[in-house]
């Protein structure tokens, strides 16, 4: 179709993204073609530096630390591309430590991100990583990056959802501590690392 111009009431007609003509872009006819996702829509993110402390059990529902954001749907059926990074140091064996993504809806967790469960066997999405070896539970951080996954939870525009990193022990309770060492020395090889969580809403 031939491109149209009326200049007496500022229109452009003709045109294969639909909602110009009356000089609104349309999400929707900035979405998904052959399959492929469409633009980022928004972004929300946390970024902490603050110290912080919290006890962790076995219990697999397991305990939110501070990586957690909230982001409201703008479009129907979005998905979310959710990354983020935990940091700190458990008063545990790092290898008795997993972490683990959560999305949250109206009050109701999900484990996203996770591995099948079998028996004993835990579904998580990583072990923390080994700071220095197994047996310095006292002053030697490490951080944890989670990749961009991307997450399709098919929500109505206007849904609240959170997204979250958790964690739990794997088979010892303690405590962990967020962007500092456990005992949180005033030395200079005791670090204060950061964490953060970060979503973007894809349109599809």
């Amino acid at each position: 179709m031939a491109l149209t111009f009326d200049g007496s009431n500022n229109t452009i007609g003709g045109l294969a993204v639909g909602g110009l003509p009356d000089g609104v872009v349309q999400i929707a006819d900035l979405g998904a073609t052959s399959g492929k996702n469409g633009p980022i829509l928004q972004i929300e993110a946390t970024n902490v530096a603050a110290t912080s402390s919290f006890a962790f059990t076995t219990a697999a529902a397991g305990v939110a630390t501070p990586a957690t954001v909230t982001i409201t749907s703008s479009a129907a059926n979005s998905k979310f591309l959710v990354s983020g990074m935990i940091s700190g140091e458990g008063s545990t064996a790092d290898y008795e430590i997993g972490f683990f993504l959560v999305r949250i809806i109206g009050g109701s967790a999900t484990a996203i991100n996770v591995g099948t469960a079998s028996g004993n066997s835990k579904a998580i999405s990583q072990i923390k990583n080994q700071g220095y070896y197994q047996q310095n539970a006292a002053s030697t951080t490490s951080s944890n990056t989670f990749a961009p996954y991307l997450d399709s939870p098919s929500q109505s525009a206007g849904t609240a959802i959170t997204y979250a990193i958790y964690l739990m022990g794997m088979n010892a309770n303690g405590t962990f501590y967020v962007n500092r060492t456990v005992d949180n020395s005033d030395h200079a090889g005791h670090e204060r690392p950061s964490t953060h969580i970060t979503v973007q809403e894809v349109a599809v």
